[in-house]
């Protein structure tokens, strides 16, 4: 099947692209489905009742407990590093940098791999989420069928930000969360016109997660209740303590990261090893193991004590970042909720004992701090406002939620900066930066648009010869070239200057490889033009050498050419917008 660029950029086609995304929708919804039944079965063969982990301990002796999770990050391992390196970690970096980098192109097979190997990590144990793979998967799904019907980049984004609403609001039977999450944090230069395709995509998975799943919220959610405004500053000062934990949330994971490569130890022995710190400390605490939503109804319902909130909230830290910064394929998001349930919970139950009867309950503040501290790790207010406000409906939840959320928000902007997820992609050396312009520069290569007509001198040549060269060519820079046709520098007519007085007695002394600039910057072609530009504006230089791993010369990329070949690119769009 293929859709025609022309034919994809009509007015009059907005209904099949409709039709793609309910697709999309239908197809990430019942893998949504199909995954959740398989993770029970899969956390079935390891642990005695897959709801009901926290049990582990009065059904398992403490060696089971400590091996299980082992036995599954010696599996996970090897299995990852060899078939599909992309499905480690949360998911959702991988998607922004496929938006970012790869026009939005992820591998057909990353939805099966990352289902399997999310079930395995997360059925042994691994203290990670399972929306950050659904998202993947679902994103993979959207970018699959683009891929499939011909659809260009632009479209290819949009679906696969299609694919990832709908995972979304198929975890939590939540539409509006996940058309915002698509919105905010997948698509980096989010446009209006693409707000319907993602809403029909996030509404029909939730149909289809309704049929299979029943329509009941997915937590225990509690009756909440504002008790007064004077309330608002204790919600503002939580969500100071949300910005916080997140800080150091994101700071544990790349810890995590940076001394197991400082220790040399390869990916494919990393789970295992985490997974011998994470069941020991489920051998006390079973909170730690797997997705946490036990522990969430356990705050929600007001059921844990604040010691225990406290201890387990410090595990269920230590317990993802482990998890998360050794490779096991699993989310963030619910073990950021999980913390932030436990942070909200502790914090309430304070506030009690020194405020009793005239604040909220606890399981009130263990609601609010879940969509704090998701806030903070995401930087993502508004996905984390409207995923606990869909999950109770209640007005009354509202300000202090925004409180909550938005002083969690500063406080990460303010003394780190970055989301979890960009964390992870600076580690990688990727920037993601928000606007559309950045992103049309990231999609053109420099070897598509360098020019191969130019004139070269020899290192050796004497300046005679070179000025002679200069006056009868149409180009003011020239390569120097060695004897192995390698590039050793450049010469401009602006270095030539100073020598035209004394031409005479310097024509035969001096030679190219004197008065050329000797250290050139250089771009690959397979650079792109974002590179290029940052280097013409931070040099203020009008001429690049295009240069091969092996130092030949490949052409010459020019200022005013990149300069030209990007207004047509931005013409060209929006006249495809306009039609």
């Amino acid at each position: 099947m293929k859709l025609n660029w022309k034919f994809s950029q009509n007015r009059e086609n907005l209904i099949a692209l409709l039709v793609v995304a309910v697709l999309i929708g239908m197809t990430t919804g019942a893998l949504a489905v199909a995954f959740r039944y398989l993770l029970l079965y899969a956390t079935d063969l390891f642990w005695p009742d897959p709801r009901h982990l926290l049990d582990v301990g009065q059904a398992y002796p403490w060696y089971l407990i400590l091996l299980i999770p082992v036995c599954g990050g010696l599996l996970v391992g090897p299995l990852i590093n060899r078939l599909s390196p992309e499905t480690r970690g949360a998911g959702v970096p991988e998607v922004i940098e496929a938006v970012v980098n790869r026009e939005g192109t992820i591998r057909h097979r990353t939805a099966l791999f990352k289902t399997l190997f999310t079930t395995l990590s997360i059925s042994c144990g691994a203290s990670v989420g399972r929306e950050g793979p659904v998202v993947h998967i679902g994103s993979s799904v959207g970018s699959s069928i683009a891929q499939l019907i011909k659809l260009p980049a632009e479209w290819k984004r949009v679906f696969l930000a299609c694919g990832a609403a709908a995972g979304i609001a198929a975890t939590f039977n939540a539409p509006m969360a996940g058309m915002l999450f698509a919105a905010e944090i997948i698509l980096v230069d989010f446009q209006v016109s693409y707000l319907s395709h993602i809403a029909i995509s996030a509404v029909t998975a939730t149909v289809v997660s309704h049929h299979f799943l029943g329509s009941l919220p997915t937590f225990e959610v509690p009756a909440y209740e504002l008790i007064s405004y004077a309330e608002l500053p204790l919600y503002g000062l939580l969500g100071f303590l949300a910005g916080l934990l997140s800080i150091l949330f994101v700071r544990s994971v790349s810890t995590v990261e940076d001394l197991f490569g400082k220790a040399k130890i390869p990916f494919i022995w990393r789970p295992a090893i985490s997974g011998v710190l994470i069941g020991a400390m489920a051998i006390g605490w079973p909170h730690v193991l797997g997705v946490g939503y036990e522990s969430i109804n356990l705050a929600l319902t007001a059921k844990m004590t604040i010691g225990l909130m406290a201890i387990v909230l410090l595990l269920k830290l230590v317990a993802t970042a482990c998890s998360v910064g050794a490779g096991f394929s699993g989310g963030i998001f619910a073990p950021s909720l999980v913390l932030g349930s436990l942070l909200g919970g502790l914090f309430g139950s304070i506030l009690e004992i020194i405020f009793p009867g005239s604040v909220a309950t606890s399981a009130d503040y263990s609601l609010i701090g879940m969509g704090a501290v998701v806030a903070g790790t995401t930087l993502a207010p508004i996905t984390a406002i409207f995923t606990i406000f869909e999950l109770t409906y209640n007005f009354d939840i509202i300000l202090p939620l925004m409180t909550c959320c938005i002083t969690s928000l500063v406080t990460v902007q303010k003394f780190y900066g970055y989301s979890i997820y960009e964390t992870k992609l600076l580690r990688k050396g990727i920037r993601m930066v928000r606007g559309h312009d950045v992103n049309l520069l990231r999609s053109m290569q420099v070897g598509d648009f360098m020019t191969c007509e130019f004139e070269t001198v020899r290192q050796d040549m004497r300046l005679g010869a070179v000025l002679e060269i200069a006056e009868n060519s149409p180009y003011p820079h020239f390569p120097v070239l060695d004897n192995r046709e390698k590039l050793v520098g450049m010469l401009s007519m602006s270095d030539l200057k100073s020598f035209l007085g004394e031409i005479g007695e310097l024509s035969e002394l001096v030679i190219a490889s004197e008065i050329m600039t000797s250290r050139v910057v250089i771009v690959r072609q397979e650079d792109n033009f974002e590179t290029a530009f940052e280097i013409f504006e931070g040099k203020q230089i009008s001429t690049l050498p295009v240069v091969a791993d092996d130092g030949s010369l490949l052409g010459i990329l020019k200022k005013n050419d990149l300069l030209l070949a990007y207004n047509q690119k931005i013409l060209k769009l929006n006249v495809v917008q306009r039609n």
